[in-house]
Formats: C-alpha cells, sequence, structure tokens
C-alpha cells in the first residue's frame, strides 16, 4: 500500500478556444460539461429581490422589475455566446449542424410600450431563450463540450507573455 495517495487527474481539454467580446471559453473533452453559469441563471431574480411579490395595483415592485432586466440581460449574453460556441464548433467538426437546437420563438416586444410593458416582454424573451440555453446543455454535454466564464487577468498566457 502505497504512502501517498494521488487523486485521478482530470484529463486536459482536447480543445481550447475563446468566443465572444469578453472572452468566454470553450473547452473540448471538459471534466464538467455544460454551460458554468446556467444553474445560476435558472433561478437568479427569486433570490436577489428575496422573491418579492407584486405590490397592491398588482405591479411588481422596482426591485423585483431590476432583477427581471438584469436576467433578461445576462440570458441574452449567455445565448450569445453559446450560439458563437456552436458556430465554432460546427467549423472545427466537433458538433453537427442538425444537433444545434432551433432558435427559440421569442415573443414580440410591444412597440412604442410603457417601460413596464418593456421589462416584461424582455423577461418572456429571456424565459425562452433559457429554455433554449438548456436545450443546448444537453447539446454540449453529449460531446463533453464546457463553456465557461473568461479566465481571471493572471490566467492568460498571452497577457503574462505581454507583461514580462
Amino acid at each position: 500500500m502505497p504512502l501517498f495517495r494521488r487523486s485521478p487527474r482530470t484529463p486536459a481539454p482536447s480543445l481550447e478556444f475563446t468566443v465572444g467580446m469578453r472572452d468566454n471559453r470553450i473547452q473540448v473533452g471538459a471534466a464538467e460539461p455544460g454551460i458554468a453559469q446556467l444553474d445560476e441563471l435558472r433561478d437568479y431574480v427569486g433570490p436577489v429581490t428575496g422573491y418579492a411579490k407584486p405590490g397592491a395595483d398588482g405591479r411588481d415592485p422596482v426591485s423585483l422589475l431590476n432583477a427581471k432586466m438584469d436576467f433578461a440581460e445576462l440570458v441574452d449574453d449567455a445565448a450569445s455566446v453559446v450560439s458563437l460556441a456552436f458556430e465554432e464548433l460546427v467549423e472545427r467538426g466537433v458538433v453537427d449542424a442538425p444537433e444545434i437546437p432551433a432558435a427559440p420563438d421569442l415573443p414580440p416586444v410591444p412597440a412604442q410600450s410603457s417601460t413596464y410593458a418593456y421589462i416584461e416582454a424582455a423577461h418572456a424573451r429571456a424565459q425562452e431563450r433559457l429554455r433554449w440555453l438548456e436545450a443546448a446543455q444537453d447539446v454540449l454535454c453529449r460531446h463533453r463540450v464546457a463553456v465557461l466564464p473568461p479566465a481571471p487577468p493572471g490566467h492568460d498566457e498571452a497577457l503574462r507573455a505581454v507583461r514580462r
């Protein structure tokens, strides 16, 4: 029996690249495939607002509306990153184009509407995009692909070489 036990090493990804304006990382052959921020997005609004309830007039309070807009922006960003990742994955032969989930049918944003109506429409659209992200997660997991946030600046090899 050896004196020291080593945990098995997780294999390094076979391919890694970045997509999007923030350089989100895409890893093929990842130990933990999927969309890293998806769990966080699934129940974003409730914890942020403390599960606030509509007011006496039936409208959401400002804190809830702010959380809904933040949620919509986060989901839109995630959907954009995953779409770009799929483009690259198809181009590199990792995923076949027919496997990619179809773009969701998004509810319309009312023209010249109130701010309240716009926020509600943006939130409804984000809910549809979140369902698309769930379907995308299944495809990514089947191909052992991870969509990760950008690397911290200290971990970027290209930046490290420039800073020396």
